[in-house]
């Protein structure tokens, strides 16, 4: 399923089959990680013209008290990313979820599309001073309304962070790899963590910058 099952405005949305998205034939960019009792891997294909990213997963479960016997990654991940979409927060767009039990466990998939002229924030070895004064400006309203909805990526490392000039003199900036997201009890909570950890691990912002982040975020944490 995507976001929404009645957008069918593209033909790529129209593929609702499991075993198509299952045994697509692509190149493995992240070939199958044994973890979490089980494996997880991504298939870069191409689709009716597009680039998609393809996650498939066999028993690759996170344990909570709504599934306290376990639930899919991608599930948890196919979740936000709808919920992101909702909120207007760049990220890569879902095309297909869902995931069956077979004899061997819980198989579970998740199409999205490429972020397409996106590169990594972890990337950039360096960007003029106006640039940079926009991506923090950017990066931190994009954080702010993350915070406000009470979401905490979790993962906020800089190669999470995704940015794409777009020929307007502006930075496109867009999230990825959602599977740790969860929501928090308030919204100081959540940017305290994201915050914090994005200010230790990446190195592209100088101080200065990063005071225009913070200046960007609690402008939009704040709004109503």
């Amino acid at each position: 399923m995507s976001c929404e099952e009645a957008d069918l405005s593209h033909s790529i949305h129209t593929i609702s089959d499991f075993e198509y998205w299952w045994s697509l034939p692509g190149d493995w960019v992240e070939p199958p990680n044994e973890r979490r009792g089980g494996w997880s891997g991504v298939v870069r294909a191409e689709v009716n013209g597009r680039i998609l990213y393809i996650k498939r997963q066999l028993n690759h479960l996170y344990r909570n008290l709504r599934h306290p016997f376990g639930h899919p990654t991608v599930s948890r991940e196919w979740h936000y990313l709808c919920a992101l979409e909702s909120l207007g927060i760049p990220a890569p767009r879902p095309v297909f979820h869902q995931a069956r039990r077979t004899r061997g466990g819980v198989e579970a998939v998740l199409a999205t599309e490429a972020l397409d002229g996106y590169r990594a924030m972890s990337e950039f070895g360096s960007l003029p001073t106006e640039q940079r004064v926009l991506l923090a400006r950017k990066l931190g309203t994009l954080l702010g309304r993350l915070h406000r909805a009470r979401l905490q990526h979790s993962c906020l490392y800089d190669k999470h962070v995704m940015i794409r000039p777009n020929g307007e003199g502006e930075l496109d900036v867009a999230l990825l790899d959602l599977e740790k997201m969860r929501p928090r009890l308030t919204r100081n909570r959540a940017a305290r963590h994201d915050l914090s950890q994005l200010r230790r691990r990446q190195s592209l912002l100088d101080d200065q910058d990063w005071r225009v982040l913070m200046e960007a975020h609690a402008r939009q944490i704040d709004s109503v």
